[in-house]
């Protein structure tokens, strides 16, 4: 099949965006590079500096290179005009990619459009009706006064792939969810470890759904290290979240910070951990933390929320805490954390979170929606 993988966010440019935490971005070009493994013709329509197997066409370098901003706005306040001039040219810089992937398309170059983080592909494809499906990483809205709520039930007759089953949970909006396909990881980049690690681990955004402030309470109460990964602390000394609740809690326990991590650091992090903490305050999509936590053999105590329990086997690869037990449930779980096998937890994300999973999976999403 001739397949154009559409992620035009500006954050897929490692070179501009390097710390930041954007999990598509590692995804879609495993998504790209496996699906050129199983001989299909890949085009990936990214930032120009995508390091990828597949044919890769990028956007408008200036757009990356230059501080271009947003002239009506040039008499605004500083932040004001840094603010809009920043997302006028994100869209634009958007804009300008997908339009490239849906030209080859009508060129006849193209059997279809996977966009995998984009939103401007709705008009494109409603406009030439070419064969779209749409993966969906961030949860689906619920307030209906928001621009998002407004663009899924403007084109809810899209297709749609939802990336956990616990995903398509929504009171309102009733979208065409063609399939589930998990996300995967190559696990030959993680190596595992087997012996018992010396401290707890907690990996994510400094942001109030991820739920590390209660991890952190969590180790106190438990009396054992906590180590917090996350952005580069510059970054986050000013959010309110980090100055009203973590500050105050680090006099508490013995924690340390460290950064944002990929690769072999990942590994060693997570593979000298006791197991990952992940006690979500809300309905997590999927949580690649967790899979990356278990291909390092490294158990996972998690609140039972969002995708969880479709990818934390309880009692075998961690344990899941029901969130109304609270800091107590945690505690009780990180006393038991000895009884699971870290083997099991290496073993369950080879045989249902692999690279090659993910690919088998879209396939069979992209041979359905075509009819071969």
């Amino acid at each position: 099949m001739r397949i154009g993988l559409l992620s035009p966010s500006i954050y897929m440019s490692l070179t501009k965006y390097r710390d930041m935490i954007f999990a598509p971005r590692d995804l879609v070009v495993s998504l790209a590079d496996g699906l050129v493994a199983h001989g299909h013709d890949v085009t990936l329509f990214a930032a120009p500096d995508t390091k990828t197997k597949a044919h890769l066409v990028g956007g408008d370098i200036g757009l990356l290179q230059n501080d271009y901003i947003e002239e009506k706005m040039k008499n605004a306040s500083s932040e004001r005009l840094k603010w809009s001039s920043f997302y006028s040219l994100k869209r634009n810089y958007e804009i300008d990619i997908t339009e490239c992937c849906y030209r080859m398309a009508k060129e006849g170059k193209l059997d279809i459009i996977h966009s995998y983080h984009d939103t401007m592909a709705h008009f494109f494809d409603d406009l030439t009706g070419f064969p779209t499906i749409y993966t969906l990483h961030d949860p689906l809205p619920t307030q209906q006064m928001s621009l998002a709520y407004w663009l899924l039930d403007k084109f809810s007759k899209h297709r749609y792939v939802s990336i956990s089953n616990a995903f398509r949970r929504n009171q309102s909006l009733a979208l065409n969810f063609v399939a589930t396909v998990y996300h995967g990881l190559d696990v030959q980049r993680y190596t595992p470890s087997f012996t018992r690690g010396s401290y707890l681990s907690v990996m994510g955004r400094l942001a109030p759904e991820k739920g590390i402030d209660v991890a952190i309470r969590a180790a106190d109460k438990a009396g054992v290290p906590i180590c917090v990964a996350t952005s580069a602390m510059e970054e986050n000394k000013d959010l309110p979240y980090y100055v009203e609740v973590i500050e105050p809690l680090t006099h508490k326990t013995n924690i340390s910070f460290v950064g944002f991590m990929n690769g072999e650091s990942k590994s060693e992090f997570f593979g000298k951990s006791q197991c990952l903490l992940f006690p979500i305050q809300w309905e997590e999509p999927f949580g690649m933390v967790m899979i990356e936590a278990m291909a390092c053999g490294t158990p996972v105590i998690a609140y039972n929320r969002g995708s969880v329990s479709e990818i934390v086997k309880d009692g075998v690869t961690g344990f899941i805490v029901e969130p109304e037990r609270g800091i107590a449930g945690l505690v009780e779980a990180i006393n038991r954390i000895g009884e699971i096998d870290r083997a099991a937890c290496r073993r369950h994300v080879e045989e249902h979170f692999t690279i090659e999973k993910m690919v088998e999976g879209y396939e069979r999403v992209y041979r359905k929606v075509l009819g071969v």
